[in-house]
């Protein structure tokens, strides 16, 4: 299997991109990562800033994580160009540090014409 091949898992259609978890430290080993995209129109980066070189209708953004800086959180949204995107990885942060956080990506989400959204706990959002 290569970077973009599809594989079937009933009923959904999956694509994986990368290859490798972003460096959080040169003392922590670098492990296998790969994003999916769902369908041809959800996309989770897994924990890295892989771009899937494709059209992203919903992207789930990462916002806080030991391996993120919200600067490249920024540039991998306004990269990608997702039409609507909501924030992941945001179990670390304070209250105060999820809002910031959002708002960075949000901007950045608008920057390229999509829609950002802030899910709480038990919520979700449509295809």
């Amino acid at each position: 299997m290569h970077a973009g091949d599809t594989v079937e898992v009933e009923p959904f259609s999956l694509r994986f991109f990368g290859e490798t978890h972003n460096v959080i430290h040169s003392s922590i080993p670098v492990i296998d990562n790969v994003g999916v995209l769902v369908d041809d129109e959800f996309f989770y980066g897994g924990d890295s800033y892989t771009e899937p070189g494709v059209e992203v209708e919903l992207m789930a953004a990462p916002v806080g994580a030991p391996w993120l800086k919200i600067g490249e959180a920024m540039d991998y949204v306004l990269a990608v160009k997702p039409r609507r995107a909501f924030p992941v990885h945001d179990m670390t942060l304070s209250v105060a540090g999820k809002k910031m956080q959002a708002d960075r990506l949000a901007w950045a989400t608008e920057q390229g014409g999509g829609e950002f959204h802030v899910l709480e706990p038990g919520e979700s959002i449509d295809l």
